[in-house]
């Protein structure tokens, strides 16, 4: 009977594949097309550096981790979810971009990103029924899982900036949310569980260095909303934890990759504790009330484009050239 579960286990993992379209992978035609879209968007000046980098992620760093991350790991109830959600993720991630240059606040671009709210929802549910069928939390997938999750937090205040639904905040602290959870949330945490599938988190440090990755994004959110005290406490650990990350993948990572590869990864590994340092510096200054030059519009251009360009355009195409 035992063997005979296995076998039906092993048969559901072996019959998880990529949706395709004459051969190729969907996500990747996806991620070809999105990186086109952006580039005229970019080139033609309709997007400003936080719509940039707004776009960048549905278009392009999206499908890019899902042909990375969408393996045989993911089975029956899951996998449909993760399907539809790459069948439906082009049009969601071009709806999205195309309301970023609609004048907003307005519904008529809370409508043009309402479908990608509906692809986060699908990796939502996707993470809920993998976590389900693992029984608790295992190390890597359930960093993967947490990006699923946290993605529907960016689409959600986008959502809201569309809507200048702002509550006491800017609404340039809701569309920053936005891109915080497209980034800390979703392409960290992938990146973590890529990592975590071509080494194994077998030690307790390297452990607590990913939980404190994990939950980082939520606290960080949390302290921006309610208390600088708190924004700047999580902000320093979650820059220790990204610093350690970092030189984990230099070390044990590059050298043990393909060159094209481990350049790629070891500049994301070197990009984004580089930009948390920039925002602890915001933080920091934010509590005490001293001015480091680290404005808004600092952050976005200088921690805003390495966490874009330097981390998460080279983390998911890196990861893409060998998927573990």
């Amino acid at each position: 009977m035992s063997d005979r579960v296995a076998g039906s286990r092993k048969s559901a993992l072996d019959s998880v594949a990529q949706p395709s379209l004459s051969g190729i992978a969907v996500a990747d035609l996806s991620a070809v097309f999105g990186a086109v879209v952006w580039l005229v968007m970019t080139a033609t000046g309709e997007l400003d550096a936080i719509e940039r980098a707004l776009a960048l992620a549905p278009l392009v760093l999206v499908p890019l981790a899902l042909r990375t991350a969408v393996t045989g790991a993911f089975e029956a109830l899951a996998s449909r979810f993760t399907t539809a959600a790459i069948w439906l993720q082009p049009v969601g991630a071009l709806l999205l971009a195309v309301s970023l240059i609609v004048p907003s606040p307005a519904p008529l671009a809370a409508v043009l990103a309402t479908p990608w709210l509906a692809v986060t929802g699908l990796l939502g549910l996707a993470a809920l029924a993998r976590t389900r069928v693992r029984g608790g939390l295992v190390l890597p997938e359930t960093a993967i899982d947490a990006g699923f999750a946290y993605v529907s937090v960016g689409s959600v205040a986008l959502l809201l900036a569309h809507l200048d639904l702002t509550l006491w905040f800017d609404r340039v602290i809701i569309r920053l949310t936005a891109v915080h959870f497209h980034y800390a949330g979703f392409v960290l945490p992938f990146a973590t569980g890529l990592t975590g599938r071509h080494l194994g988190y077998h030690s307790r440090g390297l452990r607590t260095v990913v939980g404190v990755i994990l939950v980082g994004p939520a606290l960080i959110a949390v302290g921006i909303a309610f208390s600088p005290l708190v924004e700047v406490v999580a902000v320093s650990l979650f820059t220790v934890a990204v610093a350690a990350f970092g030189a984990v993948v230099l070390r044990r990572v590059v050298p043990s990759c393909p060159r094209p590869q481990g350049v790629l990864l070891g500049i994301a590994a070197v990009a984004l504790p580089v930009s948390m340092a920039l925002a602890l510096g915001y933080g920091v200054s934010t509590f005490t009330g001293r001015s480091l030059g680290l404005t808004i519009s600092t952050m976005v251009a200088l921690h805003g484009s390495l966490n874009a360009f330097g981390f998460g355009l080279c983390a998911t195409l890196g990861w893409r050239l060998s998927v573990p």
